[in-house]
Order: structure tokens, then sequence, then C-alpha cells
């Protein structure tokens, strides 16, 4: 267990046998995408894997996979506060394909980060993730104006729903649309009759990824093939743990400002 590990983290159940595996993506069967999502599986563009143990800022950590409860499940103060905000935002729902406009925005959201910056939308996504491992979806977020400031995706099974990634506007992040995204996958997943959401995983050290912890019903699987309940942690600044670098150079915020004409959004395209 890391020095730096979360309080909450401190005395869970977890298995300490190294885990590791991969497998081709591939089509499944939405009930075996659920035992997968049970079991610890998660994916990226051509990968299905799952692994208990990696690293954060050169540190090794272990790997928490989460999921929510959706019965009985309610929104805190905060995030009815966050859809609020964004009631102004139009949303659009289809299944994945990758645009131009979206390479455009994945390029601004991602040279946020000045740790393990992923390099393109096609790590996380191809050509066949509409249907691979199963049915995908995404969500696109246009402001008043049409613009396109988020993009969320995530994949159905018959009893679960699983979050695959999110990219947003930098420029909006007082909207806090990595959430508010979150919260409408939430919300459909609830209308869709699903038991469980799966936002995917966080690390016991803190990391950018803390947000997922801030939910009611929260459970999370200690790798020998259980899901227990776990305290909700209220949002925090992550960064307070690590000294972290300007996200953007003022010649990069220059550089973006000049492609303000972004490609178009065409809905249904």
């Amino acid at each position: 267990m890391s020095p730096k590990s979360l309080p909450i983290f401190n005395n869970i159940s977890f298995n300490p046998n190294y885990i590791e595996e991969y497998l081709t993506m591939q089509a499944l069967h939405t009930m075996v995408f659920d035992r997968f999502c049970e079991d610890g599986w998660t994916y990226w563009a051509d990968l299905l894997f799952r692994r208990n143990y990696w690293e954060w800022r050169g540190q090794p950590c272990r790997v928490i996979l989460l999921r929510i409860r959706l019965k009985d499940f309610q929104f805190s103060k905060s995030q009815r506060k966050c859809l609020r905000r964004n009631e102004d935002l139009l949303l659009f729902k289809h299944p994945i394909r990758i645009l131009p406009v979206h390479e455009w925005l994945f390029e601004r959201h991602a040279r946020r980060f000045s740790h393990n910056r992923p390099m393109s939308i096609y790590g996380f996504f191809s050509a066949f993730s509409s249907i691979m491992p199963c049915y995908g979806v995404q969500f696109d977020v246009l402001n008043p104006q049409r613009q396109l400031i988020a993009s969320s995706f995530f994949h159905i099974g018959k009893k679960s729903m699983a979050g695959n990634y999110c990219i947003h506007e930098p420029d909006e992040w007082k909207r806090g649309l990595g959430t508010y995204t979150m919260l409408k996958e939430i919300e459909f997943a609830i209308e869709q009759g699903r038991e469980y959401y799966y936002p995917g995983f966080v690390y016991d050290v803190p990391s950018e990824f803390d947000y997922k912890l801030n939910f009611n019903n929260l459970e999370y699987f200690d790798w020998w093939g259980n899901w227990y309940p776990i305290e909700r942690m209220p949002v925090r600044d992550w960064r307070v743990a690590y000294e972290v670098e300007q996200q953007l150079s003022p010649e990069e915020i220059a550089e973006f400002d000049a492609q303000k004409n972004n490609p178009p959004y065409h809905p249904g395209q």
C-alpha cells in the first residue's frame, strides 16, 4: 500500500496477487459484457483488459474498480446543482462515431495534461466501437451557439452500463462537464432500467479520477470476485498532494485561441 493512499482505501479487502490480463477486442453478448464488468474487465479501442496494480506519476499504486448501484440512487445536492447549471446545453445521443470535430475537441482536451498525456482519440476508440464490445453510445453536448463542448462514450449491457471516456472543452471548466456527462449517463441508465453503472477505475492514491468517488451507492471490486460498499468521498483537489506544472503555456493558449473556428458539428451526420 502506498504511503499516499487515500484514507478510504487503507483497510479495504484487496487481492494482493498481481493480476494483469489482456484480450483482443471482440463483440460480446450483452449478458457476457455484464459478466466481464462484474469480474473487473475494462476496455479501450482494440483491447479488453484487467489489472489490479499500475502506476500513477511514476508511483506504484492499486487499481480500484468502481460501480454505482442504481436502485434507490439519488444525486447529491452539488450534483443536482451541476445539472441545473447546464440546463442551457443541448444533448444528442447516437451510436459512437468519431468525426473531425471530435478529433479537434480531443486535442484541446488532451493538451491540459502534463502527465501521461493521451496522444490520439483512436487510442480509446476504433471504427467498431459502436458495436464492440457491445452496443456503444455517445452523448454530444452543444452550447447555446451549437458548438460541441463535450462528448462522452459508454456501452450498454443487459443489466449494466459502463462509462468509457469523456472529452470536454477546457474553456468551459466552470460547467463541470466531466461530472455533467457522467450524471446524464447515470440518468439514462436508470431510465433504461439498468442495475449498475460502471464509471471505470480510480487509484488508491490521489489522482484526477477522484471525482468518481463523489457518488452515492458506490461499490468497489476486491479482485477476488466480490463487490463491497465504499464510503462516498467529497470532492477534493487531488493536486494538493503533488506539484503540478501549469497545464497550458501562454503559447499553447494562443495556439488554441487561433483555432476557435473548430470543425462544424452536424447532429446525426
